[in-house]
């Protein structure tokens, strides 16, 4: 997004640089802490790099739970949890768990 310097002057766009240097640093810090709870891997196939892990839902349903909810408050949930409703699994291992139980949207 770019900032007209006649509209929003340097003062506004100084202080929304701030605002997403200090989301992004808030969220990556939960994302850590969540691999770190389910122990940076996924429990099917053991793959480890971080990029590709996903938090998943055991039994489905995760569209329905995060329906309104913004990203840090999905974290926290996560984080929060002590029903185990959630596990690590890598993009590969929860597309075809997905697609093994029908839970493709169509």
């Amino acid at each position: 997004m770019t900032f007209k310097t006649d509209s929003w002057g340097t003062e506004a766009k100084e202080r929304g640089r701030k605002r997403l240097d200090y989301f992004k640093r808030y969220s990556h810090g939960l994302r850590k802490k969540i691999l770190e709870k389910f122990g940076s891997k996924c429990i099917q196939c053991g793959f480890n790099d971080i990029r590709a892990l996903q938090v998943d839902h055991i039994n489905g349903g995760g569209c329905r739970e995060w329906f309104g909810l913004g990203s840090s408050m999905r974290m926290k949930a996560v984080l929060n949890d002590k029903e185990n409703k959630y596990q690590l699994l890598c993009a590969n291992c929860n597309w075809i768990k997905r697609a093994e139980k029908g839970e493709i949207r169509k």
